[in-house]
Order: C-alpha cells, then structure tokens, then sequence
C-alpha cells in the first residue's frame, strides 16, 4: 500500500470517530435536566421525610402524657405542704390522668410505698405512666425523681411528717428579746412579721424583755451582745431561703439555734452599756428668709428614712440667734439653712461614705451639711452676700 492510500484510510477513521462522538446539544441539555429533576426529586423526598419527621415529633409532643397517680396523704397534719396545689401544678403539664388514688402515710400501704421509694417527706405523690417522655423532662427534673420508671414528687415544702419519726417537721419558733426603753431601736418584730409572709411557717413566739430572767439566760448561753433580737429554732434550717442567707444576719448554733447578731443601728451594746446610734439633729434657720428651704421637710426624710438614722433629739436653731451665731462661727457655716449631725452618725457607714461628698465632718465629730447643689431645685441664703440663691 503506497503513502497515500495510507493517509486517506487514516482520514475515514478519524473522520467516522468524529461522527461518533458529535452529539446535539438538545440531547446534551435533555440529559442534564432530566439528572437536576432525578436530584431535585430525591432532594425534596428527603426534605419531605425531615418535615414528617419533625410533624411526628410534634404531635408525639403534643399528645397528652398518660399517667396513674398515686397520693400519700396525712389526714392529721393540719399545718402540712398543700399537696392539692402541687397535684394542679403537675396536672397543668399536658398529662391525661388515667386513675388517681389515695392512700395514707400511716397505712400498710402507705408505709410500703414509703420504703419503695425511699420517700422523705409527706403529703407526697408519685406518678407512673409515661413519665419518661421528653416533654416531662425539665418539670421532673426540679421538682422530683425517677426512681423504677416512677416519678417520685420530692419538693415538699415545710411544713412535712417525717416518715421515719412521725413528726411534724418545719414548725419554727421564734424568740424575740426586746428592749423596752428603746423605742427608736429596731423592731425585729418586724423581721419575724417579714419570714412569715415568705412562708417561714413561725408557729410559736416568745417576747421577752432584756433584762428578764428567761432573756439573761438566753444572752448568757449564746453570748449576745446586742439588742433587741431574736432568735429562730432549728426548725428553721428546712427554710432555704433563710438558711442561705443566713451568714449575713447572725450564726447558727452548736444546737442548731439561729442567733441574729448583724443588727441594724440604733441598738443597745449590753458590752458597752448603752445605746448606739442615736443620733442629735440640728436644723439651722434663718427666720428672715421665708422663701428658704425647709430642712425638716427636705432633709430629714432623707437621714431618717434613707440612710435608716435613729434620732435622740432634734432642735431648730435660728442664726440670728447667739447659739446660731455660735455654729455658724466655729464651723465656718457660709449657706444656710443647713443640718449638724452629732458625732453618733458615724456609726452608720452609708452616710459616712456619702457625707464626703455633701459636707464636712469637724473636730469635733459633728457632721455639717454644706452642698447646697445636692439638694436641688431649692432656694437657701449665702450668708455672705447677704442674697437667697436657688
């Protein structure tokens, strides 16, 4: 075969291989929209199975929690937890309430439910079903346990019976040491008043005056040196929202007594025999300036009331008069009017911290109020110039 013939059998192949792989571009185009919608199918059945399966989900959510409930009451404690107000609380989570029994802490029944169980604290109830479901999950988890595929409601609140003793737990006593003759003194009558409106179930109080012979032992047993106080029974401790915050007012006892001992002044120190806190006011006029403020009605509520000061005694001073021209003297008293606190308010540290920034305290321990711009839209009298200022 000579070259010729040669290249053009070369050409015919090549030629019929080119015919071979030409193909439309119609077909090309038909070919990749049928693979998108063959991938788009299978894309949306599997985003249809996920939005089934989410559908599922919800309405498994949403169906009603079966459920058998079981109560252990105690018909002879008076005083003891509501468990009807905790039952309400459960039945609001989407449970469906197949039977619901009875039964007493003191029957066989009862007592065997107790051991099962393991159970503390009664009027108690105990649930079975399908308590495991996740839509019970966060109630179960504060307020019990699940103990043998049963929920075991555990956030009874005093007062309870101790099933091991029979006992009526959470019945606190409260003892308050007064000071009679201290009338500016703290009331903590009106702490005990205050525990009892945050459910602290205080069942028993004493009063006791201070120098009683029942209030002397008392101070001597636990070495009180402060009054008036009180004191709670160890029953108290059952009272988280106390217990936790106790450090704060007084101690805990080696018999479980809680002493308050952080008191707030005016209060009578037994150590030092007399009565801190108590404090002079003296409120220093100008007779000739009626358009003056009134530190009675401005200042005073602020000292008092704000800062929690006791006042011994209290005086209006006039500055024309000679004690006025006395005070205004020896510490160099430029505005008035103004206030003079006795050295005595230098027990209360609020006051003491923000006096630095509203006055001076002289040689002397008394307090002198002198930052007129403090006090605000008010009118006062330089006694400089002789001009009211506002």
């Amino acid at each position: 075969m000579n070259k010729k013939n040669v290249l053009t059998s070369i050409d015919r192949e090549v030629v019929a291989k080119e015919k071979e792989l030409k193909v439309p571009w119609p077909k090309i185009f038909l070919t990749i929209a049928l693979v998108a919608t063959i991938a788009g199918a299978l894309f949306s059945t599997k985003i249809l199975a996920i939005i089934n399966k989410n559908i599922a989900v919800a309405k498994e959510a949403a169906k009603p929690v079966t459920v058998k409930i079981t109560k252990i009451i105690t018909p002879n404690c008076n005083d003891c937890f509501n468990l009807d107000d905790a039952l309400a609380t459960f039945k609001k989570q989407n449970v469906s309430v197949g039977e619901e029994k009875t039964v007493v802490l003191d029957s066989s029944e009862g007592q065997s439910l107790i051991k099962q169980f393991g159970i503390e604290r009664a009027p108690t109830y105990i649930a079975t079903g399908e308590v495991t479901k996740k839509n019970l999950e966060g109630f179960i988890k504060s307020n019990g346990d699940i103990k043998n595929d049963t929920f075991v409601f555990t956030k009874v609140t005093p007062i309870f019976i101790d099933p091991e003793t029979g006992k009526e737990m959470g019945k606190v006593t409260a003892t308050v040491i007064t000071d009679p003759s201290c009338s500016q003194c703290t009331d903590p009558k009106l702490t005990v008043e205050a525990y009892k409106k945050v459910g602290i179930k205080i069942t028993e109080e004493n009063e006791l005056p201070w120098f009683s012979a029942q209030a002397q032992a008392l101070i001597d047993q636990y070495k009180i040196t402060k009054i008036p106080t009180f004191i709670l029974s160890s029953e108290v401790d059952y009272y988280e929202n106390v217990k936790s915050k106790w450090t704060g007012i007084g101690t805990v006892e080696q018999d479980g007594m809680y002493v308050a001992r952080n008191l707030l002044l005016p209060y009578r120190d037994l150590v030092k025999g007399q009565i801190l806190g108590l404090v002079d006011m003296v409120y220093l006029t100008d007779s000739t300036c009626p358009d003056c403020y009134d530190p009675i009605k401005v200042q005073k509520p602020i000292v008092t009331q704000g800062y929690g000061v006791g006042l011994s005694s209290e005086r209006t001073v006039d500055v024309n008069s000679a004690e006025g021209k006395r005070l205004t003297s020896s510490y160099k008293i430029i505005n008035i009017p103004t206030i003079l606190l006795s050295s005595d308010a230098d027990q209360y540290v609020n006051l003491k911290n923000v006096w630095k920034s509203v006055g001076t305290v002289e040689t002397d321990g008394w307090y002198v109020f002198r930052e007129m711009a403090r006090l605000g839209n008010i009118t006062y009298k330089d006694l400089a110039t002789g001009k009211t200022n506002q």
